[in-house]
Order: C-alpha cells, then sequence, then structure tokens
C-alpha cells in the first residue's frame, strides 16, 4: 500500500540529502534516527540508482535498505574504481555477486561492450541478481550460480533467513545465520575451460574467508594473464576458513603482485597489506604493463616498483 504524501514527499527529501548532499558529516546520525520512520510499508522497491543502473532492493535486508536511502553501497570508492578501470572490451569477473550491484557498476563502465561474468551460490541472492540485471538494458552479462573456491564439488552455505545474505559463507555460520544450502563449488581455472570464458582484466572478489581458496582455485590463469584484483581481505573471515591476511599477501606478493589501501578516498600503494585497517585492497602486478597504465589511472599513491 502507498504511504500518504506527506511522509513520501518527507522519505524522497531525506533520500535526496543522503544521497546528494555534498557534506557527509551527520548522515549516518540522521540515518540512525529517522529510516524506520521513513521506510516505505511495502517490502520492495524498484530505485534508479546514483550510478544511473535500476535495482530492486528487499528493504528487510539491512544492507539493501542503506542501498534505498543512500543510492549508492556504502563502498562507494571501490565502485568508482571499477569504473575507472573498465572500458572497451574489457572483461570483469565479479566472485560473489549477491544483487548484483558491482556486476551493474561494471556494465554502466563497459556500456554493453566486453563481458561481463557473475558468480553468486546463494539461491535467493541468484534469483535477486538476475532480477536485477533484467531491470537494465545490458547484455553482456553472463551468471552462474556457483561458490568459486579451489575445488570441482559441493560445499553447504551458511546464510541468514530469507534475504540474499551478504555474508552467506563456506565455513562459519554466525549467530544470525541459521540457514544451509548446498551448493556447487567450482575452481576457477576448471571452470574458465569448461565454460569457455573468456580470461578477466578485473576481478572483484568478495568470498566471504574463501579468497585464499579462490586464489589458489585460479593460479593457472593469475600467472598465465593476471588480472587485476579488488578483494575484500577481512581477518575474521579468513581466519574462519584457516587462512589469514598474510596468507592472501604472501600468495599474491609470490605472483608479483602489489597491493593499495583505501584512505580517505585515495588509494595508496602498501608494503604490508596485511597489517592495513581497510577491508578491502586492490592488487596489481607493475611487471604487467596494462596494471601499470591502470594503477596510474586511479591514481595509486606512494613507491611500489
Amino acid at each position: 500500500m502507498p504511504d500518504a504524501w506527506p511522509k513520501s514527499a518527507l522519505r524522497g527529501l531525506f533520500r535526496w540529502y543522503l544521497s546528494q548532499f555534498p557534506l557527509r558529516d551527520g548522515k549516518a546520525f540522521f540515518y540512525e534516527r529517522l529510516h524506520a520512520g521513513l521506510t516505505p510499508a511495502d517490502r520492495y522497491a524498484v530505485v534508479r540508482l546514483d550510478k544511473g543502473f535500476r535495482m530492486r532492493l528487499d528493504l528487510a535486508d539491512p544492507e539493501q535498505l542503506k542501498v534505498y536511502f543512500y543510492g549508492h553501497y556504502h563502498e562507494r570508492y571501490e565502485a568508482d574504481l571499477v569504473q575507472r578501470l573498465l572500458g572497451g572490451d574489457d572483461v570483469f569477473w565479479d566472485v560473489g555477486a549477491n544483487v548484483g550491484y558491482f556486476t551493474l557498476v561494471a556494465a554502466t563502465a563497459l556500456k554493453n561492450r566486453g563481458r561481463i561474468i557473475a558468480f553468486e551460490p546463494g539461491k535467493n541472492a541468484y534469483a535477486r541478481l538476475t532480477e536485477n540485471l533484467a531491470l537494465n538494458p545490458y547484455r553482456n552479462i553472463q551468471t552462474f550460480p556457483v561458490a568459486v573456491a579451489d575445488r570441482e564439488g559441493e560445499a553447504v552455505l551458511h546464510l541468514a533467513g530469507d534475504i540474499a545474505d551478504s555474508s552467506a559463507n563456506l565455513y562459519q555460520a554466525a549467530q544470525a545465520q541459521a540457514g544451509q544450502e548446498v551448493c556447487r563449488t567450482v575452481a576457477l581455472d576448471h571452470f574458465l575451460r569448461e565454460e569457455n570464458l573468456p580470461p578477466p582484466d578485473l576481478i572483484k572478489l568478495d568470498a566471504e574467508g574463501a579468497e585464499l581458496a579462490v586464489l589458489q582455485g585460479a593460479a593457472g590463469l593469475i600467472n598465465d594473464s593476471p588480472p587485476l584484483l579488488l578483494m575484500e581481505m577481512e581477518e575474521k573471515n579468513l581466519l574462519a576458513a584457516g587462512a589469514s591476511k598474510a596468507a592472501v599477501a604472501q600468495f599474491l606478493i609470490g605472483c608479483g603482485y602489489r597491493a593499495a589501501h583505501l584512505r580517505k578516498g585515495r588509494w595508496y600503494a602498501t608494503a604490508d597489506p596485511a597489517g592495513v585497517k581497510g577491508r578491502n585492497i586492490f592488487w596489481f602486478n607493475p611487471g604487467v604493463a596494462s596494471h601499470r597504465d591502470k594503477a596510474a589511472r586511479l591514481p595509486v599513491q606512494g613507491k611500489y616498483l
């Protein structure tokens, strides 16, 4: 049922403030105190977000509710990185696509050129992903309902309730993650050949602890056609999987990669990626000319050669 017009008008004004008003100070404060009273009565809402694409958002999901009010995902600098790095006939792989925000960010950059491959194992999330893609005019996107790991097989996916749980994982159920699903697991080296996929220029990797396993299952790809990597490195998730930030860093540095982290909206090279506070790390190989060019495009500041 639609809300009365005064509430609808106030909601529109509040969404404009959160999305467009240039000063960020105070936005989180006002959001926490006002959003509950301004949330639409209907559970789902189709909206056009700041990047220009449309999504059907589940307002029962706290993460999607924030996207509804702010007009963008909270990792807006990472989204800007994806848009800056992609163009022409580039290929983007979204490993852990959830409901498709970064998939669609890449689609706006490529404008129906190149290829986009999205991987999402959760049944609810995958349904929302395909639904959101159908709301937009992009026809260069291919999706797979699989979990990416280091081997072919099956695994239990732990997830919460009836939402598209962005924290769904293969290793350790959180207190709120009472649900379980069996999903297919794939290793990227094998899956690339099996599906005849184009090697990626950029991979966004958010696998809730499985990041090292994903890299190990893509060792041939990383050595033969090194992609740029935008990767979540959350220590508690990695430890639950028997890995660590240090182990991920050791693997990638051994493959010739260097890291950059985000600080106050800028990307800085770091020799200690395991020690930085930010959870998302940009990895590139300075020995690859295209990587150097794209790192300069951001730009990555500091010494990394």
